[in-house]
């Protein structure tokens, strides 16, 4: 494995602070890139700015505000494409309270991220978030929510094969009865007809579940050994099936919650399906915010992470398996 590049994707940052990065690559080998930023987290003038690394460019694009707060601030960006042609931008935003007001929305674009069309409401149910990308199941989309006011994880399906707008979401009732907090689930297919999800919580401890019937019913529902402070974790499946894991590899800060104690940044891997996973590479040493994860690979086979660092920029580091 080697690092081939490290980029800033907030080329400038518009914004007194950025986070919650996510990533899309695209046919021909640009890259997309959003995060939400504004004054500080929670505020009303918190909106979604998405940028473009061009194939081959030594530098990100300048980025753009896509969905502007209006007051009603927005979070946690998802890029992932839909039906073919169309790229979709999932998010939140909020009607009231920070996080526990907001409701899931999107944005859709048909020219490769160049424009984006109106803002959708996708579920009106309060406390209903985005964090992670979704899992492509053959002509159906697979997107982790989770619940903030129960501290539970659900799904959101699409059938892409209906050019259709239309999510189902389930009850969001992973976790319900364990008495640990969980949130912000990352979806990868550990192995053949298994799915496996990883989830943060505020027990100290990434928690895991499979599913064996395309998430429609979940099981295994555990604490991994790997380490937690009640922060955001994403993971990918290379193309010879390794799992990679991005993530903070301490406890601390997690319960009430420290910002900066989010540190080190690691990246796990494993060759077993995700029983076993073993630290290759930190991606920073810390000390300060280098949190919030997202691992994609491309059409090339490289991997893509970026991730917020001291909440002033968001870092791109392109990874060689």
């Amino acid at each position: 494995m080697r690092v081939a590049a490290r980029y800033a994707a907030t080329n400038p940052l518009p914004t007194p602070f950025c986070h919650g990065a996510t990533l899309l690559p695209l046919d021909g080998g640009d890259l997309l890139g959003a995060w939400f930023g504004g004054t500080r987290e929670g505020l009303p003038d918190s909106g979604i700015y998405v940028a473009r690394l061009a194939s081959g460019a030594a530098a990100w694009q300048p980025p753009l505000l896509v969905a502007p707060a209006d007051g009603h601030p927005c979070g946690n960006p998802v890029l992932f494409a839909g039906a073919h042609g169309v790229i979709w931008l999932a998010y939140f935003r909020v009607w009231g309270e920070w996080c526990t007001g907001g409701k899931p929305c999107a944005r859709r674009s048909f020219d490769g991220g160049a424009s984006w069309g109106p803002e959708m409401l996708l579920l009106d149910r309060s406390g209903v978030l985005t964090k992670n990308k979704p899992l492509r199941l053959d002509n159906e989309l697979l997107l982790p929510v989770y619940d903030e006011w129960k501290w539970q994880v659900g799904m959101a399906r699409l059938d892409v094969s209906a050019h259709t707008e239309l999510w189902h979401f389930d009850d969001l009732a992973i976790g319900a009865g364990s008495n640990v907090p969980i949130i912000q689930g990352t979806l990868a297919e550990a192995e053949p007809g298994t799915l496996l999800m990883l989830m943060r919580t505020k027990a100290g401890l990434i928690w895991q579940a499979t599913s064996r019937n395309d998430g429609r019913t979940w099981e295994g529902l555990r604490a991994t050994a790997l380490r937690n402070p009640n922060a955001g974790v994403d993971m990918a499946r290379l193309r010879d099936g390794r799992l990679w894991l991005c993530f903070n590899d301490t406890d601390r800060g997690r319960d009430p919650m420290e910002w900066a104690l989010r540190y080190p940044l690691c990246l796990a891997e494993s060759t077993d399906g995700g029983r076993i996973w073993r630290t290759i590479l930190t991606l920073e040493e810390g000390p300060g915010e280098y949190s919030y994860p997202v691992i994609v690979t491309d059409e090339a086979g490289r991997v893509h992470v970026a991730y917020t660092a001291l909440r002033q920029e968001i870092r791109h580091v392109v990874l060689e398996p």
